[in-house]
């Protein structure tokens, strides 16, 4: 049972294809679509230094948030909203998915007001709203 008063961390699962939900330390449910509110894009370095070394990956990072409805993420004004993407081999952090140059020149995302996990065709995909880009809130 999931908890709307303390945040989840979630991160794509590359055993199951799918997004896992992890609060107070344990999974508590798979899901191909979820929407969070008050989100913080994290990334282990330790973790992230080790998929790089090795060339195997682990869960090192994932976004914290708080549950919330689609009715209530469809509510939300839009001032700014993107893509996010996220490769350790890559980037340092989760970069905005512009397909543009997203390697040679990649802009962190690090906060969202908002966000929606889901798969498309296969593939983990992430939108935020009302995000936060090198330290400048957009909303």
């Amino acid at each position: 049972m999931i908890d709307y008063d303390k945040r989840l961390y979630v991160y794509w699962n590359i055993q199951k294809k799918t997004w896992s939900v992890r609060q107070s330390g344990k999974v508590v449910a798979h899901t191909d679509t979820i929407y969070m509110k008050d989100c913080r894009f994290l990334v282990g370095k330790a973790g992230q230094a080790r998929v790089r070394r090795e060339g195997k990956k682990n869960v090192h990072a994932g976004v914290s948030g708080y549950l919330a409805m689609n009715a209530e993420f469809h509510r939300q004004q839009v001032d700014r909203d993107c893509w996010v993407t996220y490769n350790p081999y890559k980037h340092d952090t989760f970069v905005q998915r512009t397909g543009v140059c997203d390697d040679k020149y990649p802009i962190p995302v690090t906060e969202a007001g908002w966000v929606k996990m889901y798969i498309l065709e296969g593939k983990p995909t992430v939108y935020a709203v009302n995000h936060k880009v090198n330290d400048r809130i957009y909303a």
